[in-house]
């Protein structure tokens, strides 16, 4: 099968390596190959052994390529870097009652780039978001294309990630001979799939509650609006519970799962005899284990919370679906809804019921390929078939 007619996506987790391959050969996305490898030599999107991270990677692709029986050349890497850092500026021009054309729109989007990029050279911005455009005091939501006007203005939002991370990832690919065709930010990707177009107009969230660290991606007015990620996982809960109790960390994990964090054991009550695996059996109290697990998980919603504070819109009430290993402890949704003032709703799609939730990444990044996101600012064409509309569109490829 030639390689045009295909999309693979490849998500860099610090615990699991996990790539999908799409063929578009018969005009909608069908999968042909996927694979989940463990992860090596790669912690937080960042390589911390270059051997053993092209190891890693090899091998997932190589899976993935012999299920599907394609030779990949290119490839989109999905990545969440704890240092994460999201810009939003405004650029402004005058038109003294001329229409507004595309070149003044690409001209504004061309400047903000300019200079977002000169405040700090060693950050590479992976997505441009236009996120609202005022016309002679008038807001925007569309291009404004066409529209009469003195002046107008163009708010963007941009989501940058260190250079270095990058070259070091690219250097993994280029050693698997495989050319990186783009870098997505894995949160905004699972939130593309997750949400539909009402929830990310009005205003919605993905909080992934990653090993080591928990990532934000926010959305509203049909763009994402903020993305920011903290170190504090689900794998910190595992060793409280290791520290505070001298367990291993084989035996807290299970514990972690197991324990319901929000019924009220009484003093008598200890942890049972089969959660000792390795360790020796001792009484260990049921309620410092489940006030362990409760102060980490508190820490992680309160830290969510300021975030959302931070960027609430006029009093936007923010729709958020949990995702990640973190969110699937008992009770943790019902924490998140007694402590948040949000709606906390669940992954509810079409298809959610046919994906294996740990590709949720892989696919919403197919479907940026494919459908695309309308205010994404960096246009792909399809070469396929001439006269094949924009795989995104309302947007401009400004930097070809």
């Amino acid at each position: 099968m030639k390689n045009k007619n295909i999309i693979a996506v490849i998500d860099l987790g610090t615990v699991n390596l996990k790539c999908a391959i799409y063929s578009l050969a018969e005009g909608l996305p069908k999968l042909v190959g996927f694979s989940k490898k463990k992860t090596r030599g790669i912690h937080n999107s960042i390589i911390i052994n270059l051997s053993h991270a092209i190891d890693s990677v090899r091998s997932c692709l190589a899976e993935a390529e012999k299920k599907s029986e394609i030779n990949l050349e290119k490839i989109n890497v999905l990545i969440n870097p704890v240092k994460t850092i999201t810009t939003k500026l405004t650029k402004y021009k005058k038109v003294s009652g001329s229409k507004i054309e595309k070149d003044d729109i690409s001209f504004l989007l061309k400047e903000a780039k300019k200079q977002v990029e000169s405040n700090d050279s060693r950050i590479s911005y992976i997505h441009i978001f236009n996120n609202k455009y005022v016309v002679d005091n008038n807001t925007f939501k569309n291009l404004p294309v066409n529209t009469y006007a003195d002046n107008f203005s163009q708010e963007n939002v941009f989501l940058g990630v260190p250079k270095n991370i990058l070259k070091n990832i690219s250097e993994v690919f280029h050693s698997c001979d495989i050319e990186i065709d783009k870098f997505i930010f894995s949160p905004y990707a699972s939130g593309v799939y997750c949400f539909n177009q009402d929830q990310i107009d009005y205003g919605c969230g993905i909080v992934d509650v990653g090993y080591e660290k928990t990532s934000l991606a926010l959305f509203k007015d049909s763009s994402l609006i903020h993305a920011t990620s903290f170190p504090i996982g689900s794998n910190h809960i595992t060793k409280d519970i290791s520290r505070g109790c001298y367990l291993s960390e084989a035996e807290s994990e299970i514990i972690k799962k197991d324990i319901s964090i929000l019924k009220h054991p009484d003093k008598s009550q200890f942890l049972k005899e089969n959660y000792f695996l390795e360790s020796k059996f001792r009484k260990i109290s049921l309620k410092f284990v489940k006030d362990v697990i409760l102060a980490r998980v508190d820490e992680i919603l309160n830290k969510v919370f300021k975030e959302i504070n931070l960027l609430s819109v006029n009093g936007t009430n923010f729709y958020l679906i949990f995702t990640g290993n973190g969110s699937t402890l008992k009770d943790f949704k019902k924490i998140a809804e007694g402590k948040l003032s949000n709606k906390i709703i669940d992954l509810e799609t079409e298809e959610s019921s046919k994906i294996d939730i740990e590709f949720l990444s892989c696919y919403g990044a197919v479907k940026i390929m494919t459908e695309g996101f309308a205010s994404e600012a960096i246009a792909v064409t399809d070469s396929n078939k001439a006269g094949k509309k924009l795989f995104f569109t309302r947007i401009f490829d400004i930097f070809s």
